[in-house]
């Protein structure tokens, strides 16, 4: 019987030596440390670089800010972020306000008109950007499409002759377009992702099935596909907060679940504040959150209820997280994080089993 060596030399002059192993080494931070922690096991980063992310959720419940926060991760990192604008519905204005450079060079920004167009200048254009070394090699790219449940495949648009269908057209096929789409593209789409070193988000909506009374009656759009090729899905969930006094709606109270997750313990959870604004806008209230998270976990001095102890005083939440926003004083709550931390682990599983 041949040694092991020998065998590996037989087998190199045939297939070659063994491959690497694909593994990640870069994450994308999403501004709240317990998530990134849930996420990736460490409070500076998130999402896996090189890897595909579903983020999916209820309207208004901040999945657009958090992908945001990626993106910007990415950019701050040397790199380069891209949106594909399929809902129509992205920004700019906002996104720079968050911090998001939006030059062009720096911020890609696209409104295709398909699942499969979208798909292309995401990999054409990360490929341009490595062939010609425009960003170091290690810098990351973070591709955001928003939604996956918006984005049309090329069968439900255009008829057998390439010409647009007319809503009369359309079929019962079309409504399962999408997952078939999903099924043959995003194998390969894994792959360029891996190999471009690109974060790619998508987005999803939720739907409700009919008629399930036992389990989760939730699910996403897209078919099986996004289940299977995502290495992480995020799943979040939103109850409102409403002010004391005018019991108006002032934002919510967001649960994110990685319900999947290929790089980290799966089924970990982060609670966070999202802010509705006046201008219509929604913010990730990473400030009042953290204070909330630090109160939790006894890093802040409690004062009484929606009262801390800050520098040896007294203060309010609200009129804390206001003085750390005004002051750019972020760092100073994170040096406060507990430095052994174990995020809480749901009880039950949702929106259908993971594998």
């Amino acid at each position: 019987m041949s040694s092991p060596s020998e065998i590996a030399k037989v087998l190199k002059s045939v297939i070659g030596e063994n491959d690497q192993e694909t593994t990640v080494s870069q994450w994308l931070d999403t501004g709240f440390p317990p998530l990134n922690s849930a996420g990736s096991g460490s409070y500076e980063g998130a999402f896996p670089v090189g890897r595909i992310i579903e983020i999916a959720g209820p309207p208004s419940s901040g999945k657009t800010a958090i992908a945001t926060a990626a993106m910007i991760a990415a950019q701050n990192a040397g790199g380069i972020a891209g949106f594909m604008d399929h809902e129509r519905s992205f920004s700019m204005k906002l996104a720079a306000n968050l911090g998001l450079d939006i030059t062009p060079g720096r911020f890609v920004f696209k409104t295709p008109r398909t699942f499969e167009e979208s798909i292309t200048i995401c990999v054409k254009a990360s490929q341009i950007i490595r062939q010609n070394k425009l960003i170091p090699d290690e810098a990351p790219i973070c591709w955001v499409f928003d939604s996956l449940a918006s984005m049309v495949p090329k069968s439900a648009l255009l008829d057998q002759k390439g010409r647009e269908k007319e809503a009369e057209d359309r079929n019962m096929n079309d409504n399962t377009a999408l997952a078939r789409a999903t099924s043959a593209h995003l194998p390969a789409f894994t792959q360029h992702v891996e190999e471009l070193n690109i974060c790619a988000i998508f987005l999803n909506q939720v739907r409700t099935k009919i008629g399930v009374l036992i389990g989760d009656p939730r699910t996403t759009p897209g078919g099986d596909a996004p289940k299977f090729y995502a290495s992480q899905r995020l799943m979040l969930s939103a109850s409102m907060i409403k002010d004391v006094k005018t019991k108006a709606v002032v934002g919510a109270e967001v649960t994110g679940v990685f319900i999947k997750n290929k790089t980290n313990r799966p089924f970990l959870r982060a609670s966070w504040r999202f802010i509705f604004q006046e201008d219509g806008t929604g913010r990730f209230d990473v400030e009042r959150s953290l204070i909330d998270f630090l109160e939790e976990q006894g890093s802040l001095e409690s004062a009484g209820p929606g009262f801390v102890k800050w520098d040896g005083v007294r203060i309010g939440k609200e009129a804390l997280a206001k003085k750390i926003r005004e002051e750019k004083a972020i760092n100073k709550l994170k040096a406060l994080l507990p430095a052994h931390y174990e995020p809480p682990v749901v009880a039950t599983v949702s929106m259908e089993d993971e594998e």
